[in-house]
């Protein structure tokens, strides 16, 4: 079975305001460029089809329109599209019975059983006649790990002729890179170890991580994001070409990269003061569009006219788009002259103490009275919790 892999197309994103569907359309082109030229038998979207749970109605009908020209690219192609944590699995699932009239499956949620208490797994396993089997899990919380398994072993009461089977999944794996994930902004970006999946699969195809990779020692796969979306995703985005000759056959896996429309530019590349930078941007004139942040070195705060001034300078390069202000500030001589402490002396600090030596390397002052005693407060607080509970 042949399986092109894709996933985490976030439709709908604006990016600093600007709209991205002729980014988004590219991509769709390049796709149906692929499906050309491999002639894939199954076609597997692994979540994130949406930025949003609320898309506009142009980034649904984006969707609608690039789902019915693939399926008109290679007509026998199954294709089967599953719900991300960006996604509204109900909205996803809404038209599903129509979608099947174009041999599209989609699959936004899980049920159960009301009477055995287990998953329904028709809705989860969908057969590529005389290809193959694909377990069609969307983003699940990690109580409802329990689906990879139940699947695995219903599929393998059918799978009589030894065919392959691959699985999808949408959230993050322990061991993933998960370089140009902000784990502050993301949601679901908590860890589960590949042993939670089972063994009895080809192929994992992930969605969530942006960042493409296989997992190592095993076979599953994060394909990654087809356009990057920020500014930290400064590596190649592609779609991934799988092919497996049969059940527990080592899977052969090509990445295919996709050409973007914009480049994302960090201007000047290391930060620097205000007057420099500003000078280096209006110098900087690309061949190929893209998005634009300016980067500097402060000591405490950028310039007021900072923003207007880069602003006035992007707007004289229509090729660009300005996207904010990176800044970097200056370490102080009590940020440089880190403190260094074993594990045993680390022990042996007291907890405020070693945050406000942390807080004055970070911030170049020393921490507040108003601060300290909040942490010491709290600090005492757990020492007397712990206490109550020995007892």
């Amino acid at each position: 079975m042949k399986i092109i892999h894709t996933a985490d197309w976030h439709l709908g994103q604006e990016f600093f305001q600007y709209d991205r569907r002729a980014e988004h359309e590219h991509f769709f082109e390049c796709l149906r460029r692929i499906v050309t030229d491999e002639r894939p038998d199954a076609l597997v979207v692994s979540g994130d089809v949406y930025n949003t749970a609320t898309p506009s109605n142009a980034t649904m009908k984006q969707f609608t329109n690039n789902m019915v020209r693939l399926h008109n690219t290679l007509p026998e192609m199954v294709i089967v599209v599953t719900a991300g944590n960006h996604d509204s699995c109900t909205r996803l699932e809404s038209t599903s019975e129509v979608w099947r009239l174009a041999n599209v499956h989609v699959v936004g949620g899980i049920q159960r059983d009301a009477e055995t208490g287990l998953f329904i797994a028709e809705r989860h396993i969908i057969e590529v006649p005389g290809k193959g089997y694909i377990l069609a899990v969307p983003f699940i919380q990690n109580n409802n790990l329990p689906i990879f398994s139940q699947l695995q072993e219903e599929v393998a009461k059918r799978n009589t002729g030894g065919l392959p089977v691959v699985m999808t999944a949408h959230l993050t794996i322990v061991g993933s890179d998960l370089t140009g994930h902000d784990v502050r902004l993301i949601g679901g970006i908590e860890s589960e170890p590949i042993e939670a999946f089972g063994a009895d699969y080809d192929y994992l195809a992930l969605g969530h991580i942006h960042c493409p990779q296989t997992l190592k020692g095993s076979w599953a796969r994060y394909c990654g994001s087809p356009i990057q979306i920020n500014f930290d995703e400064n590596y190649p985005h592609s779609v991934s070409v799988v092919e497996i000759a049969r059940h527990c056959e080592q899977p052969v896996i090509k990445e295919v990269k996709i050409d973007s429309m914009m480049r994302f530019y960090t201007v000047p590349k290391e930060p620097k003061p205000f007057d420099e930078a500003i000078a280096e941007l209006r110098g900087f004139n690309p061949s190929q569009p893209g998005f634009v942040r300016l980067n500097l070195l402060v000591k405490d705060y950028a310039p007021t006219y900072a923003e207007t001034e880069a602003l006035k300078t992007i707007g004289e390069k229509p090729n660009l788009r300005f996207c904010g202000i990176r800044l970097e500030r200056q370490k102080t001589e009590a940020q440089t002259a880190r403190q260094q402490f074993n594990v045993q002396e680390m022990k042996n600090l007291n907890p405020v103490e070693l945050a406000k030596t942390y807080y004055s390397e970070i911030y170049g002052q020393e921490m507040d009275a108003t601060l300290t005693n909040l942490l010491s407060g709290i600090v005492e607080s757990v020492k007397t919790g712990s206490k109550t509970e020995e007892q």
